[in-house]
């Protein structure tokens, strides 16, 4: 573990606040030089108060946990508001991204004072220890640092990358098959001349009066409610009938259910005699545009009428059988990818994290 002397900041740093100077929002003229605030750019203005590289820490209305980056860099022609300290390193002795980069790494907690609006003073600011080792090393600490977080900054973007193309790989591999589909003349059927429609069996049952249990409740988009009673027991598609989503398309608007299941009247009730003609329809509806069908724009709705019209292209029971499963196996596959990307997102943090810590023992 390193041991480097240490100074109080107030020490190593001039403090400029007695320069800074607020602007309320009306009396602001708009201009090119940026006007910050306690964690970055607030607005740009017609004039500047500084002209140099320096150093902000949050005063109050920041935040001052470990690694969450109460201190930031501004060079150049700037305004600053009383909402940040302004600081001005001895750069004889202090790297501005030394400082920074300790600032952002340190638990700062110990120095807020204040409840309700809590509060980084001047006097507690200029207590803080700041480690020194040589300029030389502070240099070559630093870069190393950067060095390794560019790294994984970049693997940051990758992630972000994979993150918005992982959801269209289905749908890509959905127009790709009923493509190949159309090729192949594929026999087309509306929607009523596969299925049976159950919607007369649905009943819906308003929220006060629902009593709950084990059997959900399905809407428009998905489970709405478990209640002590059921309708179907059995392997149904539901289509929304009504509800944003129907343009919106944020949820699935088909989805399969099985077992004992309360429907209400959002969404439509489909029977298939083969369970993977069901999954085929399933899929297919979700991929296309049924905008043609829509009714309405403030309450779109999908009724029954225009859901019979629906056209579904039909392979024999054996390729659907085929495509079915592989379109189930890519679902996974994108699903896990989905899940990696979200728990990669936190090991980034933590990574940063201990790359800075260690940095400074």
């Amino acid at each position: 573990m390193n041991t480097y002397s240490t100074k109080k900041l107030g020490e190593v740093c001039d403090i400029l606040d007695n320069l800074r100077k607020p602007i309320t929002k009306r009396d602001r003229e708009f201009g090119p030089y940026p006007y910050y605030g306690a964690t970055g750019i607030q607005d740009h203005v017609a004039g500047y108060i500084f002209d140099e590289d320096l150093i902000l820490v949050g005063e109050d209305g920041a935040r001052w946990g470990a690694g969450e980056n109460s201190a930031y860099k501004i060079s150049g022609k700037s305004w600053v508001n009383n909402h940040a300290h302004v600081l001005r390193p001895h750069r004889d002795i202090l790297l501005d991204d030394w400082l920074v980069y300790y600032l952002n790494i340190s638990d700062l907690s110990e120095y807020i004072t204040g409840t309700t609006v809590k509060k980084l003073n001047q006097a507690k600011l200029r207590s803080i220890p700041i480690p020194l080792p040589p300029l030389a090393e502070q240099k070559k600490i630093v870069a190393r640092l950067e060095g390794l977080l560019t790294k994984i900054k970049e693997a940051k973007r990758l992630r972000a990358e994979a993150q918005s193309a992982a959801p269209n790989l289905l749908p890509a591999e959905l127009h790709k098959i009923f493509e190949d589909g159309k090729k192949k003349g594929w026999e087309e059927k509306t929607i009523d001349q596969i299925s049976e429609n159950l919607d007369a069996k649905r009943v819906p049952i308003t929220k006060s009066v629902r009593e709950s249990g084990k059997y959900p409740y399905y809407g428009a988009s998905g489970i709405v409610d478990h209640v002590n009673d059921y309708i179907f027991d059995e392997s149904l598609l539901l289509i929304s009938e009504d509800g944003a989503n129907l343009f919106a398309r944020v949820t699935p608007i088909a989805f399969s259910v099985s077992g004992k299941v309360w429907v209400n009247n959002h969404a439509h009730v489909l029977k298939f005699s083969e369970l993977v003609t069901q999954r085929f329809v399933e899929y297919h509806v979700n991929s296309i545009d049924i905008s043609e069908f829509i009714t309405g724009s403030a309450q779109p709705k999908l009724n029954q009428g225009r859901l019979n019209r629906i056209k579904i292209p039909l392979p024999p029971v054996a390729e659907q059988k085929k495509i079915v499963a592989r379109l189930d196996s890519l679902s996974e596959k994108i699903r896990r990818l989905q899940e990696y990307q979200k728990s990669t997102a936190s090991d980034f943090i933590s990574l940063e994290q201990s790359i800075l810590s260690k940095s400074f023992q």
